[in-house]
């Protein structure tokens, strides 16, 4: 049976899967915002028209998926992802485990009961609904905290029993992916389903290269990021400099991007939302008309970055 790819409208074959973005947010806030509080985003369905638009541009612009790294705990909604994802056209895949800063909920948590909601999202369906996640988040930032471990566990029991991969948020300025590179390890994770998220925010390739020398992928997910100070010294050009000598070191099979700038993010402060989005007038359409034509400029030829955007995410969400 050909491997496939669980979508918010179902499974796609992996080799249909076409050119993807793994680290991007359609809403990125808490959880219970967009039932609770919907006048905090302007409401449902204007969500949705605005997430929409900024969808089918991307669309336009040859992205065929995204998948939206926003498990329950930052506000996911999978019914909501479905209808944008009807609406646009573009495949979304949504995500299953957990962000930073666990509620007293989930901070009270096991690792197996952890894992078994992992394993309900990925094979039931996630938000009371049969849509189904198809891929795990976690996240570390200044260490890995007791929690971090706990989900860390738990995502790969689910991974393991699921077949699902796995993508972190890793604050690269601390080094925190190779120590979750250890324990994925220590664990068992194929790491060649992992992705370390956020890696372009170091100015170390050898922090990079390292990661690929064990087998992980490497997430190049915040490049339109690197347009803001606050993420770190690596501006744009630098990012896509460092993208260019990876690939011509070799590693372009260990690359993937994105630019992880969420269309409605009202986890960050208004004034904090309209510098993102001053900064990135293209939203997630920044990899194929801004970050892509500037890899392009700079020598990177057709096939890393087919390599980097079509065949690495499928290879990672589909085992393929």
């Amino acid at each position: 049976m050909a491997a496939t790819v669980q979508t918010v409208t179902g499974p796609v074959a992996a080799d249909e899967l076409g050119y993807t973005l793994v680290h991007e947010h359609v809403f990125c806030g808490s959880a219970g915002i967009l039932d609770g509080w919907p006048a905090l985003y302007g409401g449902r369905e204007a969500l949705i028209e605005r997430a929409v638009a900024v969808l089918k541009r991307s669309v336009d612009a040859g992205v065929a998926a995204m998948v939206d790294a926003t498990p329950f705990d930052l506000g996911r909604d999978v019914d909501l992802l479905r209808e944008c994802s009807e609406r646009s056209g573009m495949r979304i895949i949504a995500s299953s485990g957990h962000w930073l800063v666990p509620s007293p909920t989930f901070g009270g948590r096991t690792v197996a009961q952890l894992a078994d909601l992992f394993i309900t999202e990925l094979t039931t369906g996630a938000d009371s609904t049969t849509i189904s996640a198809g891929m795990i988040k976690v996240a570390s930032e200044e260490r890995i905290e007791p929690f971090d471990r706990r989900v860390l566990e738990a995502a790969v029991i689910a991974a393991k029993e699921t077949d699902a991969g796995i993508l972190t948020h890793a604050a690269a300025r601390n080094r925190i992916g190779e120590l979750q590179a250890d324990i994925l390890e220590e664990l068992g994770m194929d790491p060649a389903r992992v992705i370390i998220g956020h890696s372009d925010d170091t100015t170390d390739i050898g922090y990079i290269t390292g990661l690929a020398d064990r087998g992980f992928l490497i997430g190049m997910d915040r490049i339109a990021c690197g347009q803001l100070p606050e993420y770190g010294a690596q501006r744009v050009p630098d990012r896509l400099r460092m993208i260019k000598e990876l690939v011509d070191r070799g590693y372009a099979g260990h690359l993937t991007l994105s630019t992880d700038d969420p269309i409605c993010a009202p986890l960050l402060t208004e004034e904090d939302q309209r510098r993102h989005a001053e900064a990135n007038p293209d939203a997630m359409g920044f990899i194929p008309l801004v970050a892509v034509p500037g890899l392009r400029d700079l020598g990177v030829d057709e096939a890393a970055i087919r390599t980097m955007t079509v065949d690495v995410p499928r290879r990672w969400l589909a085992g393929a």
